[in-house]
This record gives structure tokens, sequence and C-alpha cells, in this order.
């Protein structure tokens, strides 16, 4: 009790002999309002990921108007852009008060008539060529027969060495046979070829939190955060996602907030300086992309007066009222699916799968000439 009347009486003090000054203090337990102070929220910047997956479902047209899949074994892969766009909300967890000289609406970002919860800041863009896989994906118009044949050839390849005698290279040598007529096309008129459909996912959340959840979890370690995006969950049952994202960012610092922490009131207004960090994209554990993000809640609190607040530049002191949409979650994850014309894919994958049959067939050929080769030399 006595605490919440030296609070009552410290505002009273100051709201009626320092009119001409702004002094702020933060939001506790403790605090007692007299009506005439300003509540605000300090910001924190939101991490907004666009990711454009690339499902590619194999198919098989043996005749025009009959068009089949050759199995059920779909891939998810990402041939697009990756947009990353800090979003700037409030951070309901520091709310501070303005007694004193009012301070203009001008300075608060969510004042206009329709006030928004968050808002988008700069963006950064990973390139379609950074994140493209370099994998052909003619293997899903492959049969099982033709897959296995196929690693097997591959497994004499690379256990050449290991075949000593005369008798095991012709057995090989009879093995790779069966696998060539195996791996070869029975009509030539086939026409095998990938459908792509183009699947927009995004995803929202705070960089410095740590999540456990399906699709996007979070680990830390060595002062960094991790945060792994790979919505399996939404793709279906037999399909695969190939492609899996993770963004390192630095782990938050303690903040430099005990002066403006203090029951004492400090002439100025509160505020979080900008940090900027660099951050790491990865593809399936290889790095593609390392870029730079400003977000306040890497950075420290600070106090300015309003008369530096009046020749500040434009978004270095971001404030937010408290409004009803403040309380509203931030974070979300949706996925839509994006018109898009496969005509011009099926063409170009067809073209890629005749290439890659062409040369997954004169690789057999070489291994069979270097088992005879190896036969000569016995």
């Amino acid at each position: 009790m006595k605490n919440k009347l030296f609070f009552f009486a410290l505002f009273l003090v100051l709201s009626t002999s320092c009119s001409k000054k702004s002094y702020t203090v933060m939001h506790n337990d403790y605090s007692v309002l007299t009506g005439d102070e300003v509540a605000y929220h300090l910001s924190k910047g939101l991490l907004k990921i666009e990711i454009v997956y690339t499902l590619n479902e194999p198919k098989l047209d043996k005749h025009e108007g009959n068009t089949q899949c050759i199995n059920n074994n779909a891939k998810v892969t990402i041939e697009d852009p990756i947009k990353i766009t800090k979003l700037l909300v409030a951070d309901t967890s520091k709310t501070y008060y303005i007694i004193g000289q009012k301070v203009s609406n001008t300075f608060f970002v969510n004042t206009s008539e329709t006030p928004q919860n968050s808002i988008a800041k700069d963006s950064v863009f990973i390139s379609a060529n950074s994140v493209k896989s370099d994998k052909v994906l003619s293997f899903l118009t492959d049969s099982n027969i033709e897959v296995g044949a196929y690693n097997s050839v591959l497994n004499i390849k690379n256990n050449m060495s290991k075949i000593t005698s005369k008798d095991e290279a012709e057995f090989a040598l009879k093995l790779l046979h069966l696998y060539k007529k195996q791996s070869t096309r029975k009509d030539d008129k086939e026409k095998r070829y990938i459908k792509k459909t183009k699947l927009k996912y995004t995803v929202i959340f705070d960089p410095s939190k740590r999540y456990v959840k399906q699709g996007h979890w979070s680990t830390i370690k060595d002062n960094k955060i991790y945060h792994t995006i790979a919505p399996d969950h939404l793709f279906g049952e037999y399909v695969t996602l190939n492609d899996v994202v993770t963004l390192q960012l630095p782990m938050p610092t303690t903040e430099n907030v005990t002066k403006v922490a203090t029951q004492k009131p400090l002439e100025g207004v509160a505020y979080r300086s900008l940090s900027t960090v660099n951050f790491t994209l990865s593809l399936n554990d290889s790095r593609v992309a390392s870029d730079s993000l400003s977000l306040s809640q890497l950075g420290t609190i600070k106090t300015i007066t309003i008369k530096d607040l009046e020749k500040s530049n434009e978004g270095t002191v971001n404030l937010f009222k408290p409004t009803t949409q403040n309380n509203q979650p931030c974070t979300k994850e949706e996925i839509e699916q994006l018109d898009y014309d496969s005509s011009k894919a099926i063409e170009a994958s067809q073209l890629t799968i005749k290439a890659e049959y062409i040369e997954k067939l004169n690789t057999i050929d070489l291994v069979i000439k270097s088992i005879e080769n190896r036969i000569n030399q016995f």
C-alpha cells in the first residue's frame, strides 16, 4: 500500500509541476493511474515468411485423354523465390506511461482511422537460383523396377574395386545386362511427365521465441536460434517434402532496461532501438543465403526527449497505442493454391526425363564396358 501511495503522489507532482516536460514510467503491479497519462507499448518485429512449394505429381500418359499416375510418391520442392518480410507489432509485455507534456499522435504508428495490429516494413528476397535444387525429378516417372535396376547398376559401379576374380566379373556382367533390360522402356511412345501444382505457404512468427509445433519448431545452440519450417502435414499422406527450410538468427541479449524499469520516472519517452542482425537461410542443412534484418526486440530500451523525438528520422522510434487489435494473436500459418499454367512445365519435364533416360542408359553401357575390360584383364 505504501508503494502505491508513493507512486500516486509522484504522478500528481509530475503532472502539475512539470507539464512542460514528458516523463516515462514502466507499468507494473503498483501502477496507479490518474487519467492524465498516455499508455503505449514498445514495438517488436515479427517475421513473415512466404514460400512457394511445388507439388510434383508423377504421371504416365500412354494415350491421348488417358492419363494416370505411374506411382503415388509425389514430391514437394522449392523452385521459386522465398520472401521474408519484417512486421512491426506492439509488444504488449512492454507497456509504459507518459506523464507531463503530451505526445502527438503522429509519433504512434497505429493511430490512423483503421489502425492495424501489424505494419509491414523491409523485405528480403531469396532468389529462385539460390533455393532451386539441381536434382532432376525424372525418377518420379520411373517404375519401382526401373529405379531398383538403376540403383543396382550404380552399386556395381561404386564397388568395382571389390570384383577380384573373372567369375565375379562375369556374374556382374550378366547382372548389368539384366538391369539394362529392366531399365529400358518397352514403349517409346509413352509420354511421361511431371504435373506441377504451386502452393503458397505463409507463416508469421516471433524470431526471438522458441516454437514447438507441427511444421515449425525451434532449437537453441551456441547463442543462436534455429527455426525449422517443414509443413509436410499440409500436403497429404502420399507426399514427401524434399526441401526443409531453416532460418538461423542470434538469440536476444540481456536488455539494458535497468534505468527504464526503475520506479523513478525518467525524463523523455522510452523506446526500443533497432538492432541489425545477420541471418542465414539453409535448405536441407546447406546454406543458400545470408542477409540482414533490423529487429527491435534484439536491441536495447532507451529514452528520448520530446525535442529529440521531433527531430528524429521517421522509423527510428516506433510506439503503439493500446487497442483491442493489439491483443489479437500475431502468429499464423496458412497455405493457398496459386494459379499456375503447367503446360510449359509439362513440356519441359518430358524433355528433361528423355534426356536423363538417355544419360542413364549411357551410364549403364559405360559400366558394362568397364566390366568387359576387367574380364579381359584376368
